[in-house]
């Protein structure tokens, strides 16, 4: 049983990192329009969340706040990230997309669409909704087994 087991895993890393190199590649593809791979994945999240804080945006993404400050710092330097100090609290700086990173996301996120939308067509509806819910329950058990060891309880 153990050995069975141990082939299993063995099988799904092997396949994990043979789609994790797709989706690397996909991801690149996507962003090409002038923003880094982490300039691109910053973008997204700012966009889902309208307005957020470098402190929020480092725990959502797992990152140190100053790896994610500098990031924003070549956003804003580019034009697609406002950072807004407000007067109440001047180390609370919100973040929001420009127009111009409004653009960005937009294109980012009809390639991807697209893309995804071709590679899931192999698949019927009942399997691509049990594809989502069994990547959901595993992303939601690493992220479980990652903050409960993680004493900066960063998601």
């Amino acid at each position: 049983m153990i050995e069975a087991d141990n082939r299993n895993i063995k099988k799904f890393r092997e396949i994990l990192r043979r789609f994790e190199r797709e989706v690397f590649v996909q991801n690149n593809e996507s962003c090409c329009n002038g923003v880094t791979l982490p300039q691109c994945l910053t973008l997204l999240e700012i966009e889902s969340k309208k307005k957020e804080s470098v402190s929020e945006l480092a725990k959502t993404l797992g990152l140190d706040k100053s790896t994610i400050s500098r990031t924003i710092d070549g956003l804003v330097n580019v034009g697609l990230v406002d950072r807004t100090i407000p007067a109440e609290n001047r180390r609370m700086a919100t973040l929001s997309l420009t127009d111009a990173g409004e653009n960005i996301c937009n294109t980012i996120n009809c390639n991807n669409d697209r893309y995804y939308n071709e590679v899931l067509s192999i698949l019927t509806d009942s399997e691509q909704e049990e594809l989502i819910r069994l990547f959901e329950k595993i992303t939601m058990q690493m992220r479980q087994m990652r903050s409960c060891c993680d004493s900066s309880d960063k998601i």
